[in-house]
Order: structure tokens, then C-alpha cells, then sequence
């Protein structure tokens, strides 16, 4: 993963040479700037390159990888030498670029000498490099040069299936596009199947092609199927030898081959279908050669990203594929193993258990039902392939799955590949909150600066981009439509831990007799004990990262380099001291045992580059009862993330200089009783989400909080031993302000026009009597963008609004609001309002929202839909009991 290893290093040389903590450093001065430029044009060279592996390639991204590795090395085991004197520390030694390292002695001159002669060894290797670099680019240049003047030379032209394959999924998916190619406008259209590889795009493309409907509408029907590399005389070639429309003596050249394609579609109904596209490129060069003639033709395009299919039919939505259910899964497993044949019934349970294990996935069904086909049929035999079905498909056809899944990977760019590889770190079927994801990602080190964006919104960026190719799916949003968890089916997991491992990027530590040597990324799926480490050889340990789910603390004395420790699922009674001599620490996760009190030291400060802390708890308290810590986070200059269950900080400064401004800082939660004095904001002037709980009458001045500019998620929260104070409580609300939630803090709902004069509002959450008073009238012109609103256990009675009060919401949520009458019939007639849910509500409330929706269906309107929850009355409405699963016994909160 040379591309991961070129930022992680340009990173700590920047670091390096902006910092003067390290005066023994200034003695390599001119190497540090010499590999920083070197590696920024490595870096550049892989950001040029297009996706694509071979022998060549494949060999210079390894030694640009163990280049940048061993830079790295050399000068982070120096300044760790320095943060921790009387230790020994780890220099490079041996051929540049192996990943050997030896212990050395740093003491007295020979420490600077020893660092002057690893680095420029690595100096030399990278010189070396960069020459092989320049050469192979200047080679590609005449190469480019070359097939621009040469004639077309065509491979082997791919084209349609030569009959119908099983159909895979509901027939309802066959029907709504057989109704798409026959029906609705005459002008040429466009339509998308969008999805993952493997997920049945090209089954359901070749169905339709072949249906006898079908055959009989177009006059013309042809198809071809698109390579990465792809060249469009192949794809021209491709279309004319499907329709039988080539002759012998038709010329390779471009021109020609594309008179000859246009010509036989013009004047004729036709059906084209372009089979696995990977880019906007492959349209732009192949569009104008479809005439549209007015005639009801149309195109089907297959594609993995999302952003093609958007490209290619802007004005209209794509067909995307979905995962089986375990009933769809299983109906396939049975066809392609028993065909017309009857399964035998003591099979059908352990067969419906495989079908449910292959993740809905179509081509892991029918690679599996492969397997099954060749075995015996018997309990026992199925029952093997039952208890792993990932194995069984990694062993199944030659590893066809990789192959067709690597696909993906493969034309990946070289940004997205170390995201996507981490993913695999994770645990089978875990649901990855992507606030955590993103987090590892930017401690890590695999984001790229880009202009004013801060390091969270690139990796924002990046997450969606994964998610438009089909490779990770998100499970659960947020209120405000972000994603909140996503994950990756079981065969995307198994490519990213081999491709992991192949690529020296990510180690999984599955058995006792793993060797950690040269291994910087290890995942531990089961305890930690000291007997994964007793064998091996600590000194040479260059580990920087570790997932896991269970610990033991000798196991970090090992780690010095250590840059992520991502250890949720690990439960510490007290604090394990042995992290605060972690000085390159940047991403820390753990949680608490069962004690209500648990301690952080003071000297968490000696933490100097840590930027995220997430500490969650095992037993979730009462709101009131709440894990409390005390932590003093102003000596934290990098700090980005702090999220806790609860925890107070220590008062902030008053022009102290000792104490940096925290420009770093974007979250806070949940802290306790704090005090927003104006030296306090001063001090966080970046803050974008902050979560604060107060149960003691004091003056905190909250009307600072209008000083955050950059604050865009407020949750306020006063607790019960606020509430019987007659004056309700005051805050100021900053407009750069997109979520707020608000509870017990018993504003009138006079109050609510100061919150809907909010410009940038899209999410309102009034909860638990934050709001007091019987009726609500909201003025014209509030709440312009507010998108989510949700009102639970406040006694509001009368509730008067206009579609025009609330012109851009989505979703309106109202949870035991045991005194509201109705909901208001005009808020059916918003054009935005997709969602009303209701949930142990009065009567009268349930009746009105059934009769909104009423009045919107007989207006055609079938977006709309109404949710009544926990209700004992039947009603014609959807109703559903609102079971939410946490993907783990964790607590924690980010909002």
C-alpha cells in the first residue's frame, strides 16, 4: 500500500520540520527536506496513475512502500528515544526497504551518527526510485503517443449471454423494467442497474434481453460487455458482432466501425445494453453513435458506481439492486442444486441456514449451490459448508468470487484503496459506526489535505465515494440523513484482509503462532493474552495500529509507535497507565468496566499528539448516573475528538499563553456543568459538535455559545433538579447551527421563533419538557430549511400549522405527547413530507394523521407514509413496533 505509506510519511516529515522540540534532528535537516520533496513526487506519480496492476507496477508501489516505511521508522524511533530517555530504541539497518530492524544503543554521539547513516540510506534507496519513476513515465509517454497513430487492433470482443440465466431476486424487478423498455416516452432513454459485483446485475440485464417481450418489441437487440482497460473499437466490434452485422472485410479503424454501428440502429427500434461500465469517460466516447429517432429505443447500462449511473441518466432514477432475503436466497440455492428436483427434507434446514450465511449476495449463493452440487448430500456433509460459507466460497471455482470482486478493487484510486483495506480490521457482520471509521481514518494518516477542508470532511468525502461504487453499505442514518453505521458483505471483508495481508497493509492475528515482525496493522477476532507475544522478537516490533476485543496490558509495552488502539470492545476497571507512554498515540477507544466513577490521570497531557478519545461504558446509567470524569484537556493542542458518556473538564484559562488555542477541537461529549465563559469559547473556537449536561443551578453563561461560528450540532440537556425553577432557562443559539436538540430546559413556545429564525437549521429535536405551554402557533417564514422534527414527552395540547411554517421538512416525529390533539391537516400539503410517525399518542392524534394521509393519497401523493408505534388500536396505516439494535453492548454517543 504505497500510497498510504507516501502521506503517513510526508505527514511526520511536515511535522518534523514545523516543530523544534527535536534540536538532536537539525543535523539531517537537508535529508528530511530531500525525502519530503522525493516522496511528494511519488505521491503525485500514484495520484497520476491510473488504476491498473502488473508485474512492474505492482513491484515499484513495494518498494516505495517499504521506502516510505523505513523513513518513517528511522526518525520515529529517534523521537522516541528522546520523549523517553533510558529506553532503547530501534534504528534501521540492513538493505533499505526490507522492514529489518536491530537494536542499537542511542547514547551520546553515536546516536547522531547512527541517525545520519539510516537516513541517508534511505535517502539513496528513494534517489533510486525516483529514476525508475521518471524512466517508466517516459516510457508511457511514447507508448501514449504510439496507439494515438496506430490503427485499431481489437482483442476478442465481448457479447451477450447466449440465453437466459436464472433469475435472481423477485420477478417485480423483471416486470418494472420490461415496463421501462416498452412503455413511456418515444425519445431515447437510458437505464441504469446499479449495484455491487456479484449482486446479479448482469442475470437481470441478460433476462430481459432474452424475454420473448422483449425480442419481439426491438427490431434490433445488441449487447456487449466492458473491460477496465477498455478500448472503444472493442466496445464498436462488441455491438456489431452481437447484431451479426460484421463483415469480413470491414476495416479496423475507428471511423469506420462507428459509421457502420450508427448506420445499423438508424431508423430502427433498437435495445443496446453496456454491460459493466467503470467510467463517465466510456459514455462520453460511445453516446453520439445511438440516434434518437423518436422510436421508443433504449439503452440498459450495468454498472458498480453510482456516479455513472447518475451520469448517464440525470433526469431519471436507476435500478438499484438489492441483497437478497433469506427466502430469495434460498429459492436460488435450491434451483441451481436440485433444479426441478424436490429438496429432501432433512437438508432443507441446514440449506436454508447456507442460503441465510451467503449475506443475500447472488453470486455467493450460486458459487456455494456449485459447491453443494459436487459433495454428497448428506446433514453432515452440508453441515461442513454451513458453519463457513465464506471459506467454502473463497475454495469454490478457482476463486472466482476474488476475481470478480477485485474487479472493484482493482479500479479503485490509489486515495481510496487503504480506506477501503482498513475496513477489513473489523470484526464479520460488525455494523462500523462511521464516526469512529472516519476518525481511525484521519489518525492513520491515509487523508491528503485539500484546500480549506478540514481532515473529517475529506474523509467524509471519501466514505461516500465508497458507498456510490457499491463497496460499503450504510445500515443506519442520522436524524439528519448522514450515515450513522455502515458495514461490507462477508466476501468484500475476506478481499480486503487478503489483499491486507498481500499488500503488507493489514494483518489479522487469527492463531497463537502468528509472528508480529514487520507487521505495522494487526486485527486481533479473539482475546489478547501475552502468549501472542512472548514469542516474538519486541524489539523489532514497528506495529502502529491494533484492533481488539479483549486485552491484557503487558501486550502495550511492546508498542511504542503505536498510532491507533482501537479497543472498544476492552473493558478497564481502572485506567491502564502503560497508554501514557505512548507519546504517537493519536486515536485512543476503550471502555469502562462496571464502576460509576472511573478516573483519567492528569498526566493524559504527556498524550501530546493524541486527537481522538472515545471512552465508552459496559453498563448504560440513568441520564443522572452517568460515568464522571475529570479530564484537563487544555495542554492537548491536537485534540480533535472527545467523546464520553460524561466527563468534566477543568476550567478553562484566562490569558494564560502557557495554554494553546484548541484549533483542533471538534467535538465535545457529553461534558458536565461546564462554564462557556468567553475565554472558554475563545479557546475552541472550531468546534462543530458539542453535547453538554447540567444538573446545578449555576450561572454558565450560555448566551457565549453564540461565539462558536463554527458550531453546527448543539445538544443541550438539563437535567430533572433543574426543572422546578419558575424561569426557564437561557442560551444563545449560534446561526451556523444545522442539528439542535434540546431537553428540559423549559423554554415557552414564544421561544421557538429565535430557533426558527435559524438559517441553517435542518434538524429540531424537542424532548422531555424542553419546550412548556398547551399551543403552538408558529409565524410564517420559520423553520426555513428544517428538514427533521421530533417532539417527545412535552404536554402540548393545540398544535396550529401551515404547509408554509415548515416548507422543507421530511420527517416529523411525535413520541408520547400524551395532551396533543391532532396533528395539523395542512402539513400533509408539504411538498418535502415524506414521514409522520406517532408513537403512544392520543387518539384523536392517531385519527388525524390517518386522515392526512388519507387526503394525500386521493391527491396521488405515494411518497407520503404514516407510522403508528406501540398503539392498541388498529388502524389502515403502517404500523410497526420500533425494536432498535445496537451493534453492540457498548455505550457511547456522538451526537
Amino acid at each position: 500500500m504505497a500510497y498510504a505509506a507516501l502521506l503517513s510519511v510526508v505527514q511526520v516529515l511536515e511535522q518534523i520540520t514545523h516543530e523544534n522540540h527535536f534540536s538532536s534532528l537539525f543535523t539531517i535537516k537537508q535529508q528530511i527536506k530531500t525525502l519530503h520533496e522525493r516522496f511528494c513526487f511519488l505521491q503525485s506519480f500514484l495520484e497520476d496513475d491510473p488504476p491498473h496492476s502488473d508485474a512492474v507496477t505492482d513491484f515499484l508501489e513495494s518498494r516505495i512502500r517499504e521506502a516510505a516505511y523505513h523513513a518513517e521508522d528511522v526518525i520515529q524511533f529517534h523521537v522516541q528515544s528522546k520523549t523517553s530517555p533510558g529506553k532503547e530504541c530501534l534504528v534501521s539497518c540492513g538493505k533499505s526497504g526490507s522492514g529489518i530492524m536491530s537494536l542499537q544503543s542511542q547514547r551520546g554521539k553515536n546516536t547522531i551518527e547512527k541517525l545520519y547513516q539510516d537516513v541517508q540510506h534511505v535517502v539513496d534507496e528513494v534517489d533510486s526510485i525516483v529514476k525508475e519513476v521518471v524512466m517508466i513515465m517516459d516510457i508511457r509517454k511514447i507508448k501514449r503517443l504510439q496507439f494515438c497513430n496506430n490503427t485499431a487492433d481489437p482483442g476478442s470482443p465481448r457479447v451477450a449471454p447466449v440465453a437466459k440465466t436464472t433469475m435472481v431476486g423477485s420477478d417485480d424487478e423483471l416486470i418494472e423494467i420490461k415496463e421501462q423498455l416498452c412503455g413511456g416516452s418515444s425519445n431515447l432513454q437510458v437505464i441504469p442497474i446499479v449495484g455491487m459485483g456479484g449482486i446479479g446485475k448482469t442475470a437481470l440485464a441478460s433476462n430481459v434481453f432474452h424475454d420473448s417481450l422483449i425480442a419481439y418489441h426491438f427490431h434490433v437487440r445488441t449487447w456487449t460487455t466492458i473491460t477496465q482497460d477498455h478500448k472503444v473499437p472493442d466496445i464498436l466490434l462488441g455491438l456489431l458482432h452481437s447484431m451479426t452485422r460484421m463483415s469480413e472485410n470491414l476495416s479496423r479503424r475507428m471511423g469506420e466501425l462507428a459509421d457502420c454501428l450508427y448506420k445499423s440502429l438508424k431508423g430502427r427500434t433498437y435495445l443496446v445494453v453496456l454491460d459493466d461500465i467503470w467510467s463517465t469517460e466510456v459514455w462520453d466516447e460511445v453516446k453520439m453513435l445511438f440516434p434518437d429517432d423518436h422510436n421508443g429505443s433504449r439503452i440498459i447500462l450495468t454498472t458498480r458506481l453510482a456516479d455513472v449511473a447518475a451520469y448517464v441518466n440525470c433526469s431519471g432514477p436507476s435500478h438499484q439492486r438489492q441483497f437478497l432475503n433469506d427466502e430469495q436466497s434460498w429459492n436460488l440455492l435450491r434451483e441451481k442444486v436440485f433444479g426441478q428436483e424436490c429438496c429432501p427434507l432433512e437438508l432443507e434446514e441446514t440449506g436454508k441456514l447456507i442460503a441465510r450465511n451467503c449475506r443475500g449476495l447472488p453470486l455467493s449463493v450460486i458459487l456455494v449451490a456449485g459447491l453443494l452440487s459436487k459433495i454428497s448430500r448428506t446433514k453432515y456433509q452440508w453441515g461442513n459448508i454451513a458453519r463457513d460459507v465464506s471459506l467454502a466460497v473463497a475454495a469454490s471455482e478457482e476463486h472466482i468470487s476474488s476475481k470478480i470482486l477485485s474487479l472493484s478493487y482493482n479500479h479503485l484510486p490509489h486515495r481510496l484503496k487503504p480506506c477501503f483495506l482498513y475496513m477489513g480490521g473489523f470484526p464479520e457482520d460488525y455494523e462500523i459506526p462511521v464516526f469512529v471509521l472516519i476518525r481511525l481514518w484521519v489518525a492513520e494518516g491515509f487523508l491528503k489535505p485539500m484546500g480549506s477542508k478540514c481532515l473529517e470532511e475529506i474523509a467524509e468525502e471519501y466514505f461516500d465515494d465508497l458507498v456510490k461504487r457499491s463497496l460499503v453499505l450504510v445500515t443506519k442514518k442520522r436524524s439528519n440523513g448522514k450515515p450513522r453505521f455502515c458495514s461490507i458483505h462477508d466476501l468484500l471483508r475476506d478481499l480486503c484482509i487478503k489483499r491486507g495481508r498481500d499488500e503488507k497493509f493489514l494483518h489479522p492475528m487469527d492463531g497463537i503462532q502468528e509472528r508480529m515482525e514487520n507487521k505495522r496493522r494487526l486485527c486481533f477476532s479473539k482475546p489478547v493474552e501475552w502468549f501472542h507475544f512472548k514469542h516474538a522478537n519486541t524489539t523489532s516490533l514497528v506495529i502502529r495500529s491494533i484492533f481488539c476485543c479483549s486485552y491484557n496490558y503487558r501486550v502495550l509495552i511492546c508498542f511504542n509507535l503505536l498510532k491507533t488502539l482501537h479497543i472498544l470492545e476492552v473493558h478497564f476497571e481502572t485506567f491502564p497507565v502503560e497508554i501514557l507512554q505512548l507519546f504517537h498515540l493519536k486515536f485512543l477507544s476503550f471502555t469502562t468496566g462496571f464502576i460509576r466513577y472511573p478516573t483519567l490521570p492528569p498526566s493524559m497531557t504527556k498524550l501530546q499528539n493524541l486527537q481522538t478519545l472515545i471512552v465508552g461504558s459496559s453498563v448504560k446509567f440513568s441520564s443522572e448516573r452517568r460515568l464522571v470524569v475529570s479530564l484537563p484537556i487544555w495542554k492537548m493542542p491536537r485534540l480533535r475528538h472527545l467523546v464520553f458518556l460524561s466527563i468534566t473538564l477543568s476550567p478553562a484559562p484566562i490569558h494564560d499563553e502557557e495554554f494553546p488555542i484548541l484549533e483542533n477541537l471538534q467535538t465535545l461529549s457529553t461534558i458536565r456543568n461546564f462554564r462557556f465563559t468567553k475565554e472558554a469559547t475563545a479557546m475552541i473556537p472550531n468546534l462543530r459538535k458539542l453535547k453538554v449536561v447540567y444538573n446545578v443551578n449555576s450561572d454558565y453563561e450560555l448566551n457565549n455559545l453564540v461565539l462558536l461560528h463554527q458550531l453546527e450540532t448543539l445538544n443541550l440537556v438539563f437535567q430533572p433538579s433543574l426543572r422546578t425553577q419558575s424561569v426557564p432557562l437561557r442560551f444563545g443559539v449560534p446561526l451556523s447551527i444545522k442539528k439542535l436538540t434540546l431537553r428540559g430546559c423549559g423554554l415557552s413556545w414564544e421561544d421557538m421563533t429565535m430557533i426558527g429564525s435559524l438559517p441553517n437549521l435542518e434538524v429540531l429535536k424537542l424532548l422531555d419538557m424542553s419546550v412548556v405551554g398547551k399551543e403552538w402557533d408558529p409565524i410564517e417564514g420559520e423553520f426555513p430549511m428544517l428538514k427533521f422534527l421530533q417532539m417527545q414527552r412535552l404536554d402540548l395540547k393545540h398544535w396550529e400549522a401551515e404547509n408554509a411554517h415548515f416548507p422543507s421538512l421530511e420527517t416529523l416525529i411525535i413520541k408520547h405527547c400524551l395532551e396533543l390533539e391532532s396533528i395539523p391537516s395542512a402539513i400533509g400539503e408539504i411538498a418535502t413530507l415524506q414521514m409522520i410517525e406517532i408513537e403512544d399518542g392520543k387518539l384523536s392524534a392517531v385519527e388525524s394523521a390517518e386522515l392526512v394521509l388519507e387526503e394525500q393519497r386521493g391527491m396521488g401523493n405515494d411518497v407520503l407514509q404514516v407510522r403508528v408505534v406501540n398503539t392498541d388500536r388498529n388502524s389502515s396505516c403502517n404500523r410497526f413496533v420500533d425494536l432498535e439494535q445496537r451493534f453492540s453492548k457498548t455505550y457511547y454517543e456522538y451526537e
